[in-house]
């Protein structure tokens, strides 16, 4: 359920994540300058402060210069401001180092939490309809919990396993879930409707299901503030959550058979992808600048947008990494993500500059696709 477009917009909000940490991190090594060459008030020895500004400045340069792609001009300075200066760089590349592992895990770890939320939406309607059976006021009405996929669901092996194993449980959630009946499902004209009926096709089950994961749980107010608050990326996540629940019911509509989604079925393999992508993009940045930067020669770097500038790496990243992922599909899919998450003009930009990165990485040799991936690689 966790498909190749959701890893990669993960790899990007991690990057993301990880490039501002690098630029506050960057700053705070500039601080650590500019503190050790101010004045100590507390001295009563005499503070040159025009010399400590001086060495301040100067050491500044030093680090941004040693950070640069610019070749730095070189002339003698002073001991004192070359040691500040390498022990600001330690600090700045450990602090990094540190944060490049921080996000990789938080990564991996907000991937998963998508499947706990497919297992928790799947739970949820197992809670609800034991609230409808409670409900007094639904004596004379057909039970919801008599639901044949609701049913089923209860019965279904894998789901209890699955559940246990990820630790996903709503007990210690049951003033939502009777929130949620009562100011919302329980008053709903399309659940009235369902539940006036005495018998239901497995059809109509499926239906009512259906509805009400699309315009309650993924939709209504209470819903969503409760797995926003569990889900950073919880908008970013919702059509994956409502595909992956969809074809769970649907399944037994077509098969007589509930089809519960296992992160174990391909997640060893997408897991190794999202790594690729977001350590690669990071350890490898200046081999991929080197690679991108000729075809910016028209565009200024500054005022290229963060995200873009992101996903072009991620996209070179993946075009030589994954011989068997054709290039168009590599392009048309970072062109659609910088479309949503990035500017308007984005998908027209990233498209102009990876087109003719992929033609220059083909001509060179650097591209080698296998099996599908030479699909559109002629």
């Amino acid at each position: 359920m966790l498909n190749r477009r959701l890893i990669r917009i993960r790899a990007m909000q991690a990057l993301f994540a990880y490039k501002q940490a690098e630029g506050a991190n960057f700053q705070l090594a500039l601080d650590l300058i500019a503190d050790n060459f101010s004045p100590d008030l507390n001295s009563m020895e005499f503070q040159d402060k025009e010399k400590l500004e001086g060495y301040k400045k100067l050491g500044q340069t030093l680090f941004q210069e040693a950070f640069s792609r610019q070749n730095a001009e070189t002339f003698d300075s002073p001991p004192e401001v070359l040691r500040m200066v390498e022990k600001a760089k330690e600090y700045y590349l450990l602090k990094n180092k540190k944060d490049v592992q921080h996000y990789a895990t938080r990564m991996v770890i907000e991937a998963e939490r998508v499947y706990e939320l497919y297992l928790q939406i799947l739970l949820l309607f197992i809670e609800l309809a034991d609230r409808a059976n409670q409900d007094g006021s639904n004596e004379d009405k057909s039970k919801f919990a008599e639901n044949q996929i609701i049913k089923a669901l209860r019965l279904e092996k894998t789901f209890e396993t699955q559940c246990i194993r990820r630790s996903v449980s709503l007990n210690n959630e049951q003033v939502f879930v009777a929130k949620l009946y009562r100011e919302v499902i329980r008053s709903n004209e399309r659940y009235k409707e369902y539940i006036s009926k005495s018998n239901h096709t497995l059809e109509e089950d499926f239906a009512i299901l259906k509805y009400l994961l699309k315009n309650v749980i993924l939709k209504q107010e209470i819903a969503w503030e409760y797995f926003e608050k569990q889900d950073l990326y919880w908008i970013d996540d919702i059509e994956t959550l409502r595909a992956a629940v969809t074809h769970t019911f649907q399944a037994l509509v077509e098969d007589g058979k509930l089809k519960i989604s296992l992160l174990d079925d391909e997640w060893d393999e997408r897991k190794e992808f999202l790594q690729t992508l977001y350590q690669k993009s990071i350890l490898e940045s200046k081999d991929l600048e080197d690679i991108l930067i000729p075809k910016l020669k028209n565009w200024e770097i500054d005022r290229i947008s963060g995200t873009d500038y992101i996903l072009l790496k991620m996209a070179l990243v993946e075009m030589l990494n994954y011989p068997s992922i054709p290039v168009k599909v590599t392009i048309n899919e970072i062109i659609e993500i910088a479309k949503d998450y990035s500017t308007p003009k984005s998908g027209q930009f990233v498209n102009g500059i990876l087109d003719g990165v992929s033609k220059d990485l083909k001509e060179s040799g650097q591209l080698r696709k296998s099996g599908r991936g030479m699909l559109d690689n002629k």
